[in-house]
């Protein structure tokens, strides 16, 4: 019997120190977020209780709707665009004989880029006096040459998630290959002997055979679209007229400029609050999708 308690107390010994690094670095901070959400504090002075009074003024700001519409849209972008082209990408990548390597390398290589030093380059390119803009004006291009592409309100938002997209899209590519790479061949092979075309085989076989694949790309890119906060603070810090602004780069500025760390602390809550309904509600469509195993 002594054996077999040790056999049981062993495995959770060797999850022990992760557990407590998780405990340290996730939950303690994650409880204390929640704690300080309902106190008026500077981020260093003392902390005096106000109770939901920080949620209240969350209710009443308007920044704080335009940068969750602004997440929103974020999203939207992001559970499209780059994820249409990942797989379509992976698909002919797929079917390459030679020089598939060089094509995984060369679409991978801009999401090892820094954001910081990608957003510092796509910032230089689209200056109007002496980025991409001039070269639309030696082409002849007159309307986009004039364009303000982080200096437009109405197109900023779209220009920044314009160049997440050209880091991130190669990453989901990727993914998307090595899982084609894991479907059995054999089932392409039966689907051709039945008479299916290419368009049969990619929606009867290898989106079935991706469906985990893409359940996982979904979840981060969720996850991610309402976290996202590099490209943003580099590029236009929010701005102009808080036109780019989203939760990540409002939080920052509440805490690290305004001092208004519990205020701060609160928009975290709902942020948070906002990841786990969508995180429950896309494993839902899912599993009515057939994208997940029940």
């Amino acid at each position: 019997m002594k054996t077999v308690k040790k056999r049981h107390v062993v495995p959770y010994l060797f999850i022990l120190p992760a557990f407590i690094i998780h405990a340290c670095i996730v939950t303690i901070p994650s409880l204390s977020t929640l704690v300080m959400s309902m106190y008026d504090w500077n981020g260093m002075g003392n902390a005096t209780f106000i109770g939901l009074d920080n949620f209240k003024e969350i209710i009443q700001d308007p920044i704080v709707k335009l940068s969750l519409i602004h997440n929103i849209e974020w999203l939207l972008i992001f559970i499209t665009i780059p994820l249409i082209l990942g797989f379509s990408i992976a698909i002919i990548v797929s079917q390459l004989k030679r020089f598939q390597m060089f094509f995984r390398t060369v679409y991978f290589v801009p999401y090892v880029i820094s954001a910081a030093v990608a957003g510092r380059i796509w910032t230089a390119l689209m200056n109007p006096y002496y980025g991409v803009n001039q070269v639309f004006a030696k082409l002849g291009w007159e309307q986009l040459s004039k364009t303000l592409w982080l200096g437009n309100p109405k197109i900023a938002l779209f220009a920044v998630a314009f160049v997440d997209n050209w880091h991130w899209w190669g990453f989901i590519m990727v993914l998307f290959l090595g899982a084609l790479q894991q479907v059995d061949p054999t089932l392409y092979e039966a689907a051709r002997v039945d008479g299916a075309n290419r368009w049969q085989e990619l929606i009867h076989v290898s989106i079935p055979g991706i469906r985990q694949t893409i359940a996982f790309v979904l979840i981060m890119t969720i996850m991610w679209s309402f976290l996202t906060f590099d490209y943003v603070y580099v590029m236009t810090n929010g701005g102009p007229a808080n036109s780019t602004e989203i939760m990540a780069t409002y939080i920052y500025k509440n805490a690290f400029v305004k001092y208004r760390a519990g205020y701060a602390n609160a928009i975290c809550v709902i942020q948070s609050g906002i990841c786990i309904l969508l995180y429950f509600f896309q494993k839902y469509v899912s599993k009515k999708g057939g994208m997940e195993d029940e």
